[in-house]
């Protein structure tokens, strides 16, 4: 093995300077003067991705253009494909409602398949905006067998793009994938967004046709600049044969690379801009795997609406915290309810006391059926847990517009601190910090915060605190009151200590970290099963 691909780099070297080196000097005399005077900007593009059983896709564009006043008119586009399995007699189009008459192979942009949709009649003159509309009935061979899972296919698309000479500006963006019939909402498997998406996974729902559809959309995207989206979906639903085996990282840059150098003399630009990108593919492909966050989209039809009453854990689903701190918030929880003491924090020990309060949810008893009989926490009933937590909020939320509840329990969050913020007095504002303590923690700007709200002036310390860290209160110079270790339900007779601010504010952010530390630790495995 090793043998092999040192002889393969040797090849790759010498394929890499043919292409970098002849083509560098062919360069030299054959760049086009007109393509300086193209410049527009690519307003909007939107493309639909119909994936269909025999491993095809059907695509519709729509680009909306502005030529730039002063410049050359735009008359024709170039539209890349993904693979080189499709007819031209399969592809219409037509600018502002209105159908082009010519479409060829005249392509002239990078990669090795792709049309020209001349506009004709509809050229976009020197200033005129205009939209072009494509459809192309069928590109074949784009269902792949996943690299993580052989029961599933894996498809991935990336938009065309335009080169940084001629498109300026931004782009509204949207993606859409219409995934195979019959593909239930819970079986697929977003692929994260490219980097510098604005989100890492797409909008969800249920296409007219009944078909799941992931929809990534960005405001601001690049329009000379390539993303690549992706799903998976079991191969059930395909055709027998329709699934292929991926080509290897190798496999696609020797044939870029051969596609390259043969058509050199043709096209020189084009073949140098390949080969460059073939080279950098090979170094990124094995890094390069697709990821999936551990709480996949919920799926829905889409829904209008909040869906109010759900408790912080739940709108910390919502809202995709990661694993770890959603773990950590119903430890917290518990621990206010007294139904739980923290025995160590390295590693974590937990004790369960008896009996069960009766308002406990049904992810808190199973956070507590995980605790082992060692006081440790049993990894494979946390995922159980999770995995319901998951599924639950699914649930609720069908009907429901996910955006609108979002921004909804993020409004609840930035209450939540106004009133610890406000409060007229050291104890009101310890108070207040305790009662929306869970809500607080879905700030991402949880620890800055709290060390300044906290900063200055006594903290009065919850009656849970000494069940959550009862070795803290002896080493933090605890005030007035303060007394040994609570193990058991607390007495309404206790007097709460008090902390100063600055040394409080450490001690919760630190405890908070450090217990979220302490589970995410031995559940990394456990935590990436959760969505599949």
């Amino acid at each position: 093995m090793h043998r092999f691909r040192k002889i393969t780099g040797a090849v790759l070297v010498v394929l890499i300077f043919i292409v970098f080196v002849v083509g560098g000097s062919a360069l030299s005399g054959v760049v086009p003067v007109l393509a300086q005077d193209y410049s527009f900007s690519l307003d909007r593009e939107t493309v639909d991705v119909w994936i269909n059983p025999d491993g095809s896709v059907k695509l519709e564009y729509w680009f909306t253009f502005t030529c730039d006043v002063g410049f050359y008119h735009i008359e024709a586009v170039d539209v890349g494909l993904p693979t080189g399995d499709y007819r031209i007699s399969d592809i219409r189009a037509d600018v502002d409602g209105y159908p082009v008459a010519r479409i060829d192979d005249d392509y002239q942009g990078s990669g090795p398949y792709g049309v020209a949709v001349w506009l004709g009649s509809r050229t976009i003159q020197s200033g005129e905006t205009a939209t072009v509309h494509v459809v192309v009935d069928r590109v074949g061979g784009m269902a792949y067998l996943d690299e993580d899972d052989p029961e599933y296919a894996s498809t991935e698309f990336s938009p065309t793009w335009f080169g940084s000479q001629y498109a300026h500006g931004t782009t509204e963006m949207t993606v859409r994938f219409h995934l195979p019939p019959g593909v239930q909402p819970e079986e697929p498997r977003w692929h994260r967004s490219p980097s510098g998406w604005p989100s890492d996974h797409p909008n969800t729902a249920l296409d007219p046709e009944g078909r799941v559809l992931y929809t990534w959309y960005a405001k601001n995207a690049q329009p000379d600049r390539q993303y690549i989206f992706g799903a998976s979906y079991p191969s059930r639903y395909m055709a027998a044969g329709a699934v292929q085996e991926p080509p290897s990282a190798l496999e696609g840059m020797l044939n870029s690379l051969i596609a390259c150098v043969t058509g050199i003399l043709c096209n020189p630009l084009s073949c140098f801009a390949v080969g460059g990108l073939a080279f950098f593919v090979a170094i990124v492909w094995g890094q390069r795997r697709r990821k999936m966050a551990y709480l996949p989209p919920t799926i829905k039809v889409e829904g209008v609406g909040i869906k109010r009453g759900l408790t912080a854990v739940e709108a910390a689903i919502l809202m995709e915290t990661p694993l770890n701190k959603v773990l950590t918030m119903i430890l917290f929880g518990l621990l206010k309810k007294g139904v739980i003491t923290v025995l160590d924090d390295d590693p974590l020990k937990i004790e369960v006391h008896q009996p069960w309060p009766d308002d406990l949810h049904p992810y808190e008893k199973k956070f507590l059926l995980a605790v082992k009989k060692d006081h440790t926490l049993a990894e494979h009933k946390l995922r159980a847990a999770m995995t319901t937590l998951i599924k639950g909020v699914n649930t609720k939320m069908k009907g429901f517009s996910r955006r609108e509840t979002v921004a909804y329990y993020r409004d609840i969050v930035r209450r939540a601190w106004q009133q610890v913020e406000q409060a007229e007095t050291p104890e009101v504002r310890s108070r207040r910090f305790d009662e929306g303590l869970e809500w607080t923690m879905l700030d991402d700007d949880f620890e800055d915060r709290t060390g300044r709200i906290f900063r200055t002036g006594p903290v009065f310390v919850p009656v849970w605190w000494t069940r959550y860290r009862p070795w803290g209160l002896a080493t933090a110079g605890a005030g007035q009151g303060a007394g040994p270790a609570v193990r058991g339900a607390p007495s309404p007779k206790v007097t709460l200590p008090t902390l100063p601010g600055a040394t409080f504010a450490a001690s919760i952010v630190r405890g908070i970290e450090t217990t979220s530390s302490r589970i995410v630790r031995n559940l990394t495995g456990e935590a990436g099963q959760v969505p599949n």
